[in-house]
């Protein structure tokens, strides 16, 4: 059965377009960052790939010039979870186990948003798959634009 096992707040709040905050050990950053879930089914899936949300979007878009269409940027007027205009690398997804994400919610109290707006999960999908940098398993846990 899908998301069993899993925390009850998680497995209401776990889906694509779901947002948290929280502090993620392989960022070179020690504070905590806002992350979207961008598969498809992430309870059924298993493994969770989540996009990572940064300020920086001067540094990003620099980094990615030759590939602007796997960035999205977002802004507060259209998603006010995020205070200051921000940025999604689509070549940089995280992954993680379920299983872990769900030792971690319960444990680290990971603070749930609202859903991302339907526009933005749509180019966020899109962008996921113009990547060349992703794999095709990381690419078929995510909708087709």
């Amino acid at each position: 059965m899908a998301g069993e096992g899993v925390d009850l707040k998680l497995r209401l709040f776990l889906r694509e377009g779901s947002i948290y905050y929280f502090t993620e050990r392989s960022l070179t950053s020690p504070e905590p960052h806002y992350f979207i879930v961008v598969n498809s089914d992430p309870l059924a899936q298993k493994l969770l790939l989540l996009s990572v949300v940064t300020s920086q979007v001067d540094s990003v878009k620099l980094r990615r010039k030759a590939c602007p269409e796997t960035l999205v940027e977002l802004s507060p007027a259209v998603c006010d979870v995020f205070r200051k205009n921000c940025i999604v690398d689509c070549n940089d997804l995280k992954t993680i186990a379920l299983a872990e994400f769900n030792t971690r919610f319960v444990r680290e109290k990971f603070h749930c948003y609202k859903d991302l707006p339907t526009a933005l999960r749509k180019a966020l999908r899109k962008a996921i798959h113009a990547s060349m940098i992703l794999s095709d398993e990381q690419k078929a846990l995510v909708a087709k634009p």
